[in-house]
């Protein structure tokens, strides 16, 4: 195409020739006191020359008068070339945990680039690999000064709280942070969590229900932990002497759980305690028929006079016992009942029952205890002992997260500060994260004691 168009151009150069060369003429040109004569064609000739020369020159001139900058633009280039590649190197360094080398690069690429967002955050990661956390802070803090990098600032400055313990700052860098971007995933969670660790439990509430409504948590997790959150806050009501308000959390937490136990077992006890013991007993049936449980069933003894007689007492446990009559919960409770009634062979029958079952080291003891207190036979007494020591022990409430038991459920284990993490179970069964109502990762992973640290550090942390 390139060699059409210069043949075009060739052709209208010898066309313009011919057409001058056919038509020829006389030019004079007398300028002081000197007159030129010549043709037309050689005029023009020389015209065009005198304009490619000036052309030239111009072209010259202009060359000359750009090499300065363009000495000054290739030595910022190669300049700005080196600063980044330096910060890339830096970067690389503190990903290795190589601190003398991210230090230097650091510098260096400080000095060569004028770009203090980039700069500060590689020195200030560069301190921390040094140990150096007042450095760091320094950068962190010079950080929150930007625009541009006071988000990164904020995060720095939060994980470095949580690596002191000093929750109550963290709190307060996490709400900074979001209150700049409401919607990141990592800064909803860090609210959140921090709330929790704080207790402070109606804030924790609401940032649960935003991180749900923007999908950082799914609904059956934030539900489970709605449950969790409220329990909590009936606890503290309760402790502040308002049973209404507590009662009424304790019942939001049951309607969002129905199976879950401690739920229904404090709207029970709350209820028997403003005198509802109709509701009460509507209660502890209904959670009976989902999942009979032991706290369930010492819920509903309370709601018996003190000098209740050990007859009477049975008929009581009958109730529940009809709601779910093959379950092995059911059948022991209601032989207990019966041993202390001294009704011998009706407690036999069930134990015998429940150890056919599902034998358990609480029905092994109740069958020697059985056997002393009927025929006084120490010696079948003791086989029953012998094989309750080789059975798994009775489910008790254990964490998820560390393995310790609890006598009573709690949202944050009371050992290593998880949250979410108690399960009724076996404590020889393999540690796993069991939750409120369900399966699922807790949200806490570090103690509450001191030296405890949250996720919020170790999901893709820039600083």
């Amino acid at each position: 195409m390139r060699a059409v168009w210069w043949i075009i151009k060739i052709a209208i150069l010898v066309a313009v020739a011919i057409w001058l060369a056919n038509r020829p003429g006389a030019v004079a040109v007398e300028w002081q006191g000197y007159v030129v004569e010549t043709s037309v064609g050689v005029l023009i000739v020389a015209v065009a020359a005198l304009m490619l020369v000036a052309a030239f020159l111009y072209r010259l001139w202009r060359g000359a008068a750009r090499t300065p900058g363009r000495w000054r633009n290739y030595r910022q280039r190669s300049k700005r070339e080196r600063g980044y590649k330096a910060l890339t190197y830096g970067m690389v360094a503190v990903a290795a945990g190589d601190p003398q080398a991210a230090r230097r690069q650091a510098r260096k690429a400080d000095a060569l680039l004028n770009e203090p967002p980039l700069t500060m955050l590689l020195s200030a990661q560069a301190a921390q690999l040094n140990g150096d956390d007042n450095a760091a802070r320094s950068y962190f803090e010079a950080m929150l000064k930007r625009p541009e990098t006071e988000f990164l600032g904020l995060r720095g400055l939060l994980n470095q709280s949580l690596r002191q313990d000093d929750p109550t700052r963290a709190l307060s860098l996490a709400r900074r942070a979001k209150d700049l971007r409401p919607e990141t995933p990592w800064v909803q969670r860090a609210v959140l969590e921090l709330e929790i660790r704080q207790r402070q439990w109606a804030e924790a509430q609401a940032s649960l229900s935003s991180a749900r409504k923007s999908g950082v948590i799914d609904e059956q997790t934030a539900r489970r932990w709605t449950t969790a959150i409220l329990m909590e806050r009936s606890r503290i009501d309760e402790a502040g002497g308002d049973s209404h308000a507590a009662q009424r959390h304790a019942h939001r937490a049951l309607k969002l759980s129905p199976d879950f136990v401690p739920a229904a077992v404090r709207e029970a006890r709350l209820l028997a305690r403003t005198g509802k013991d109709r509701q009460a007993q509507k209660v502890i049936d209904a959670a009976w028929t989902r999942a009979p449980h032991p706290d369930l069933m010492a819920a509903w003894l309370d709601l018996a006079p003190a000098d209740e007689a050990p007859l009477d007492r049975v008929k009581r446990v009958e109730r529940l016992h009809r709601l779910q009559p093959d379950n092995a919960e059911s059948l022991t409770a209601l032989a207990e009942a019966e041993l202390a009634a001294k009704l011998w062979g009706a407690a036999r029958g069930h134990l015998l029952k429940v150890e056919r079952k599902a034998p358990t080291r609480r029905v092994y003891h109740l069958l020697a205890d059985l056997e002393q207190a009927e025929h006084g036979d120490t010696a079948a007494a003791r086989a029953w002992l012998a094989k309750a020591s080789d059975s798994p022990p009775d489910p008790t409430w254990v964490c998820g997260q560390c393995g310790t038991t609890a006598i009573a459920w709690t949202a944050l284990c009371g050992a290593c500060g998880a949250f979410d993490t108690l399960a009724w179970r076996s404590p020889t069964e393999g540690l796993h994260l069991p939750a409120a109502g369900g399966s699922g990762a807790p949200l806490l992973t570090a103690p509450v004691a001191p030296g405890g640290r949250p996720l919020v550090d170790g999901e893709g942390s820039a600083a």
